[in-house]
């Protein structure tokens, strides 16, 4: 899936617009211009998690957990930008982590991986589900 993909999919779900959409999700302050520049690209687990937690942030207006209870995951803190995304993503059960065998059988993120589509439209849909306050967002397209 790209991340054109993925963004368009998110709008269809959320019932928002998907025109002007890199703009306005700039504006907004939950896109970056590297999802516009990059969007005929594969989108990495740590550009899913990146994208769902800030629109969970901006858009749903969800306030960050502690991200204590993620540090289980062996990579959390190899992209230290992404860190907070990751964590907030797997700690509400958006994301889940992979057991990876390195040195071991060690919980990762795998932050530059790509998950098939099925699983990338699943994210999206637990993301739409997370309870803010007395309100949820849920899939307002009718599908």
């Amino acid at each position: 899936m790209t991340t054109e993909v993925f963004i368009r999919e998110l709008c269809q779900k959320a019932g928002i617009p998907f025109a002007g959409v890199f703009e306005r999700g700039r504006k907004e302050g939950w896109l970056d211009a590297e999802d516009e520049v990059y969007k005929d690209t594969p989108i990495t687990r740590k550009n899913v998690a990146r994208i769902c937690h800030m629109y969970l942030l901006k858009a749903m207006k969800a306030s960050d957990l502690d991200i204590s209870g993620a540090g289980m995951l062996k990579d959390l803190y190899d992209c230290r930008v992404c860190a907070n995304h990751v964590a907030q993503v797997y700690l509400r059960g958006i994301m889940d982590a992979k057991n990876i065998r390195r040195d071991g059988e060690f919980w990762w993120f795998d932050l530059n991986g790509e998950d098939d589509d099925a699983y990338n439209s699943a994210a999206i849909d637990r993301l739409l589900l997370i309870h803010v306050g007395d309100h949820v967002h849920q899939d307002m397209s009718g599908s």
